[in-house]
């Protein structure tokens, strides 16, 4: 992995919750959600307020390994980022929501 900043991919699904966090009663999912997304472009996974981990439980269908960060911490359903490497400086964002 290179040196920030980074490339970040959206999937559609990725792009259409960001797109439904933009209602006025999610002001603060959206708030930060985009806090977290630009930690990762401009500092990098390794920040550590992201708590970047494997996602243990699942992996791609090509065996790459599934990461999530966090967004939101110490509130229920505290929110996460799903994401992949998707090249030396790109992360592909593969969704966000409530954590699992």
């Amino acid at each position: 992995m290179s040196a920030p900043p980074f490339t970040l991919l959206f999937t559609d699904e990725a792009t259409d919750i960001l797109q439904g966090l933009a209602q006025p009663h999610y002001w603060d999912k959206l708030q930060k959600a985009r806090q977290g997304l630009r930690l990762l472009r401009d500092v990098g996974p390794s920040h550590p307020g992201l708590n970047r981990h494997r996602y243990q439980s699942m992996t791609r269908p090509s065996g790459e390994p599934l990461w999530e960060s966090y967004l939101d911490k110490q509130t229920p359903s505290a929110w996460r980022v799903f994401w992949v490497h998707a090249g030396a400086d790109t992360l592909r964002i593969l969704t966000l929501g409530p954590h699992p």
